[in-house]
């Protein structure tokens, strides 16, 4: 299916969020963990109606549909999750710790961080990177990190893979 491939593939970076940050502020940011509930079956997940050369490219829902819906058209444009989310009780599950880890240790030279379970709900994972830069007017910072959450009777899981963007700027200011 000669219509699916890019002529340049992304490369894996383009596809983590990024989050930005002047230097000199805090970076707070949330993750929510949970469950996609089982909804669909994956023989049906690819090649059912979408893409197709004739079609505009969007978001989809590839899942077999009710048989009383014609054409498949309650799928095109904007899908329905094919399964319901569930909030996961992060502590309940067995997790204790929360931690960022860097690609790059020297980010922990110019910045303090702290990860940790919210208090206002059981699936939010919260974290805070205040950022001290030295003085750069350049272009931006480029800091990649992952979110693990982690427990004795679960082991490590990763959250989240992003990249933190530091804006330029003096950080005393």
């Amino acid at each position: 299916m000669g219509y699916r491939t890019l002529d340049i593939p992304p490369k894996p970076e383009d596809m983590l969020p990024r989050f930005e940050v002047r230097n000199g502020a805090t970076l707070k940011v949330s993750f929510g963990c949970y469950y996609l509930g089982v909804g669909h079956d994956p023989h049906f997940h690819d090649y059912m109606h979408w893409p197709a050369p004739n079609y505009h490219p969007g978001p989809i829902c590839q899942m077999h549909p009710p048989r009383d819906i014609p054409r498949w058209r309650e799928c095109f444009p904007y899908p329905k999750l094919p399964g319901k989310l569930e909030h996961i009780d992060l502590e309940d599950e067995g997790y204790t710790s929360v931690e960022i880890v860097w690609d790059d240790d020297d980010v922990l030279d110019s910045c303090t961080c702290s990860a940790d379970f919210s208090d206002d709900s059981d699936n939010v994972i919260e974290i805070s990177v205040d950022t001290a830069f030295d003085a750069f007017q350049d272009k931006p910072l480029e800091h990649r990190f992952t979110v693990f959450v982690g427990g004795d009777s679960v082991g490590k899981d990763a959250v989240c893979r992003g990249i933190m963007v530091v804006l330029p700027g003096n950080a005393s200011n």
